[in-house]
């Protein structure tokens, strides 16, 4: 009989039965992932995320102290391993300078654990691309549109607002989209009506940042439409209207010519000011320019300025100039692209709240302000490289932040006297006018930001303009703050906007002089 000879290959018939890997070695592995996560996260700066080192800790003392414990995860692994094993062999059989795929798999000593922890590794990867294509597959399913459609232009006198008559989109690619078309002056709300007309009802002007322009959520769920809707039925004799003026990123300096222009020629009986805790920063020139990069000097929205004198002076909008730019690291370039383009890349960032901002930008505009003449003392008091440049409510402290400090900086005592400057010019236009005039404090002036509030309320009170709290509106009637905004946005959800309208609205039935004449 011819002897049969060696043969090198698996053959199907024999029915071999593939062990699984030991659950030592699966826990070493996994120990290994979670522990690269983390260390990952804290060279890319900030505060190090203490659960990869908390899971993979546990793993790597169970893995070596009781690897029994493991067993479940170790067998559930097993049972979805032939398939992702599948998969990652077609990878491996194309890049074949790899030849994983034919590798034997070594009896044991290190190499063993070696070979298992790189093809726990594989298929970790591979099951995680599965879910990443399934989830891409369904948003792109689901998903009315990708991303922001808001066309801008540039209105001398007045900065940028929204090109007129347009249809708008707005997403956060998690929690809304939405499609509003601009009115005839820019501005997300209603066609505006006729001055004769407003001028036999009570009118309602209300003026803003993105809170006001609201792009988060359509027309009929806005705050002063729900106001508008709500005080007609309760008090039908009154014929309320209301109007809205708001444009994002912009602070009470930059909406004063937003009054002069579309709000005073409508006569209005109330001019509410939604007020935001990152106001206070807004109302400072070189504290503003940090988080778009304009030139302190040169920002296209009107800009109080002190001059020679000491005396604060408003200057109109300026095309805009921009500081230098630093060069954006590669891999901060690349995963902006990524989640640019995928829908499923998004999702998982706004899920996690990363910040893709370039932390180090904020740092050196803020050296180049306090380079410029008129700004050396910028930086007295405070060092930019600890600051976030917007909210941040874990980590590092925000520029907003710092206005919760017992002793500001000079830089934001300077910006208080930029607000204070911005509510005179209100008061004193409200007044030539005969207009009242309240502000409104959002949801984000709580208890965490209370010395901000408190700063506001002080400011407010020394002029005799009433202050609204939707925070504590929001406490009285028993609701909850966190459905005032978004779960992955902290502009107003429709819930929100129709606290704000309440809170409004119980603030008039209390002043039934702003309405009625007699």
């Amino acid at each position: 009989m011819t002897p049969r000879l060696n043969d090198s290959h698996e053959r199907l018939a024999d029915g071999e039965r593939i062990a699984p890997g030991s659950d030592r070695a699966f826990g070493a592995a996994f120990a290994f992932v979670f522990a690269v996560v983390g260390a990952v996260a804290w060279i890319r700066g900030g505060e190090p995320p203490a659960w990869p080192f908390v899971v993979s800790g546990a793993l790597l003392a169970a893995a070596l102290l009781t690897s029994g414990l493991l067993t479940p995860l170790n067998a559930a692994r097993s049972k979805i391993s032939p398939f992702l094993r599948f998969v990652v062999s077609g990878a491996c059989l194309i890049a074949r300078p790899w030849r994983i795929a034919s590798t034997p798999l070594p009896r044991s000593g290190f190499r063993r654990i070696c070979y298992v922890i790189w093809w726990n590794i594989l298929l970790l990867t591979a099951g995680l691309l599965l879910v990443a294509g399934a989830g891409e597959a369904y948003l792109r399913l689901n998903s009315p549109f990708r991303s922001n459609d808001l066309a801008v232009r540039f209105v001398p006198n007045q900065g940028y607002l929204l090109e007129p008559n347009r249809e708008m989109r707005s997403t956060n690619r998690i929690d809304y989209w939405v499609t509003t078309r601009s009115n005839s002056l820019g501005f997300l709300d209603r066609e505006p009506k006729d001055p004769e007309h407003v001028a036999a009802s009570c009118h309602v002007a209300a003026i803003g940042d993105s809170f006001v322009e609201a792009r988060q959520v359509a027309i009929q769920n806005k705050f002063h439409v729900r106001l508008e809707e709500m005080a007609n039925m309760e008090y039908p004799a009154l014929n309320v209207t209301t109007t809205a003026f708001g444009i994002l990123g912009t602070a009470q300096t930059h909406q004063l010519p937003l009054y002069d222009e579309y709000a005073r020629p409508l006569r209005p009986d109330l001019v509410a000011l939604v007020f935001v805790s990152n106001d206070f920063a807004g109302n400072s020139p070189p504290l503003y320019v940090l988080e778009y990069g304009y030139d302190p000097d040169k920002i296209p929205f009107a800009t109080a300025k002190r001059d020679e004198d000491g005396v604060i002076r408003l200057l109109p909008p300026h095309s805009e100039e921009s500081l230098s730019r630093q060069e954006i690291p590669l891999w901060l370039r690349v995963l902006r692209g990524v989640v640019h383009h995928s829908y499923f890349a998004k999702w998982v960032q706004r899920k996690a709240g990363l910040s893709l901002r370039n932390n180090a930008q904020f740092a050196a505009w803020a050296h180049e302000v306090a380079r410029l003449p008129g700004y050396e003392s910028f930086l007295d008091g405070w060092n930019p490289a600890d600051v976030a440049p917007r909210f941040q409510y874990r980590g590092a402290e925000s520029l907003t932040g710092i206005f919760v400090r017992q002793e500001l900086p000079p830089a934001f005592q300077e910006a208080l006297r930029f607000t204070a400057f911005a509510l005179d010019e209100f008061q004193r236009r409200a007044e030539r006018d005969d207009a009242a005039l309240v502000i409104l404090a959002t949801h984000t002036m709580g208890p965490t930001q209370a010395p901000l509030f408190q700063r506001l309320a002080a400011m407010a009170g020394e002029r005799e303009i009433p202050v609204i709290n939707q925070y504590d509106y929001i406490e009285r009637v028993g609701g909850n703050v966190e459905d005032a905004h978004f779960r992955h946005d902290w502009h107003w959800s429709p819930q929100g906007h129709q606290w704000a309208a309440e809170a409004l609205m119980e603030w008039l039935r209390e002043n039934p002089q702003v309405c009625d004449d007699e």
